[in-house]
């Protein structure tokens, strides 16, 4: 599995967007300072013009004669004059040009002498025919602007690794919790699923802890659960085997062929009864791990016909008349092999717990919100106090009369359709009926509450 740092990730990330905006800054500046630059040199270049302008018409001599400025430093040469009157150079600055600085006679253009390009400013007087051209260097405008921007970067190079490492040590000290968490983790035995510790975390790390300890509440629960199954199972299994190697022992130990053939038909009904508790086992523990995956179209009404005929035989051995009230259809998003168990369930516990000669009735009601299957038989029922019991893994009412029929029940059939009808979203609701039971599982009905 790839791996990365974190605290690498966010140093990086956050040097580079330091980095990018400093550098867009640094450019927008530099474009700002070059036009202001530009603005600047141009009005001092207008200005020179405009004294020599002023003082040339003040000057009497009308003599022309060509001279040079003095050179009084070096910056001085970044700049350069001409005073031509009458299509004569007359003053001018000693870096100045013997020819005409631009052919541009009125404001600002742009040339090249000496290898170097020039701004040049040119003003003329038409009555005294006299032109004045003033120009400077552009390198010294660049030089400016780079200077600037060069000030501005400078401290990006220096103050970078400095801020790379204050990040290092900050979002180092801000993962504290987390190394705390995973070193708290890491110490936990497997069987220890309590939750972690609540001390102080960031608001980023609390969602990711709570889910954790929702985690390990429900791995607990299921544990936990497990641990009950696995020792209700055991506790259920050992009365059967025991049965049937008494049987068994009878059976070998019986002297005429009668009780010979009576301890082997009870061996008989006592691996049927085994082979139903097992097989409701296996059904409880492939329900706990289902889901809501693999949900389809179901028609209720088809099930309850096809579990009604599965069962048939049954009601017909013990002569109980069975009946179903539904319409053709009645469809639920559902998962068919389980709404199949769950009411395969109920059925047989109805036949199983109802007298010789009675009734079973099963009965699909649909809302507007709900579908609700009824279940109810004439049988004993069961004590008001002992309802809320109904339901709960490998309870059986201790006043249920204990014959052939009844004596195979494993207590899990209620458990079953419990856990079927809350993978559906429904649930499991109980009632004494005079006499019998009923039995009711309250479906969601999604397909009518559709817009």
């Amino acid at each position: 599995m790839r791996t990365h740092s974190l605290r690498l990730h966010i140093v990086i990330l956050s040097i580079s967007a330091v980095a990018t905006l400093w550098v867009i800054a640094t450019a927008a500046t530099w474009i700002k300072a070059r036009h202001e630059a530009t603005e600047l040199f141009d009005a001092h270049l207008v200005q020179v013009a405009s004294l020599l302008l002023a003082q040339r018409e003040n000057d009497h001599d009308e003599a022309v004669a060509e001279d040079h400025a003095p050179d009084l430093h070096r910056y001085g040469r970044r700049v350069a004059f001409q005073i031509w009157k009458n299509g004569q150079l007359g003053l001018h600055s000693a870096n100045a040009p013997a020819e005409q600085f631009s052919a541009t006679t009125e404001g600002f253009s742009v040339t090249r002498f000496g290898g170097e390009a020039w701004r040049v400013f040119s003003v003329r007087d038409p009555e005294k025919g006299m032109l004045i051209q003033v120009g400077e260097k552009t390198t010294a405008r660049d030089e400016v602007v780079h200077s600037l921007a060069g000030g501005l970067l400078a401290p990006l190079l220096v103050t970078m690794p400095a801020l790379a490492l204050l990040i290092w040590l900050t979002v180092g000290k801000g993962l504290r919790p987390l190394q705390r968490l995973a070193r708290d983790v890491e110490q936990r035995s497997p069987g220890n699923l309590s939750p972690l510790d609540g001390r102080p975390l960031p608001d980023e790390v609390v969602p990711l802890v709570d889910r954790l300890n929702a985690l390990f509440g429900r791995v607990a629960a299921s544990v936990e659960q497990e641990r009950r199954f696995t020792a209700d199972a055991a506790h259920e299994l050992r009365t059967p085997l025991a049965a049937l190697r008494a049987q068994a022992q009878v059976a070998l130990g019986a002297g005429d062929d009668v009780r010979r053939e009576e301890a082997l038909a009870k061996v008989m009904v006592g691996c049927d009864r085994l082979a139903h508790l097992v097989d409701q086992l296996l059904q409880l523990a492939r329900v706990d791990e289902a889901s809501e995956r693999g949900f389809e179209d179901v028609n209720l009404a088809e099930v309850a016909r096809d579990a009604l005929a599965q069962h048939a035989p049954q009601a017909l051995a013990k002569n109980v008349d069975i009946e179903l009230r539904a319409g053709a259809e009645l469809r639920i998003p559902g998962n068919p092999a389980w709404l199949a168990v769950l009411v395969r369930n109920l059925i047989d516990n109805a036949i199983r717990y109802c007298g010789s000669g009675g009734r079973v009735s099963v009965g699909l009601l649909e809302t507007e919100h709900t579908l609700t299957l009824v279940v109810d038989d004439d049988g004993p029922g069961v004590a008001e106090t002992q309802l809320a019991s109904l339901g709960e893994r490998f309870w059986r009412s201790p006043e249920t009369p204990r014959n052939r029929e009844t004596e195979g029940g494993s207590g899990l059939g209620l458990s079953i359709v419990r856990r079927v009808a809350e993978l559906h979203g429904g649930t499991l609701h109980f009632s004494n009926l005079q006499p019998g039971l009923r039995v009711e599982v309250r479906l969601p009905n999604t397909r009518r509450s559709e817009p």
